[in-house]
């Protein structure tokens, strides 16, 4: 073989490697592998409503100056929560408290905290803290519990209402008072 060819073969294979390494040096980097981003577990909304029906009849409707709610259970917590009951006869009560929590799955409400429930018919209960049970649709009152309406009183420790607060159970140091005016409740 020619020298000239064996040149121009060393010169083309020199071309080749150079290439080679030159296209290996000038690749980019793999870009960073997509990082799985989790989406929150929670949410925060600043005055929220939750509103609850049961056959297409709105059974409460709360709002709340804080609500967090857990995305996979949709349970909540409230801070600052003025809520409505709505009875199948058309009478409501109005709910307020300094805070709560909603368990979605049970339809169950606690709120605590100057709780305060007024009905459409001028009943009024007091208490340290208040359940909604959903299934039975009854509230439950505990600590210092007071009923008022018209000229009654009624005191205990615990309370059971239902239908609004047309019927109640009252239990440990329970009693009811009538014929008593604000000025003289105690």
């Amino acid at each position: 073989m020619d020298s000239k060819i064996k040149i121009l073969f060393g010169i083309i294979g020199a071309l080749f490697v150079y290439l080679i390494v030159w296209v290996v040096l000038n690749t980019p980097d793999a870009p960073p592998p997509i990082e799985k981003i989790e989406p929150p577990s929670i949410m925060e909304y600043e005055g929220n409503t939750i509103v609850e029906e049961k056959n297409g009849v709105k059974l409460y409707e709360l709002n709340a100056g804080k609500m967090v709610i857990d995305v996979e259970t949709q349970n909540a917590t409230f801070e600052n929560l003025d809520g409505k009951f709505y009875q199948p006869n058309g009478r409501f009560f109005q709910l307020t408290a300094k805070k709560g929590n909603y368990n979605h799955q049970s339809g169950d409400i606690h709120v605590e905290g100057e709780v305060v429930v007024t009905d459409s018919e001028g009943a009024k209960l007091t208490g340290g803290t208040l359940d909604w049970i959903g299934a039975e649709e009854i509230l439950v009152a505990t600590g210092d519990v007071k009923i008022s309406k018209d000229d009654m009183r009624a005191y205990g420790d615990r309370a059971e209402a239902w239908n609004g607060l047309r019927h109640f159970k009252l239990t440990g140091n329970a009693r009811v008072l009538r014929g008593v005016k604000d000025s003289e409740d105690e």
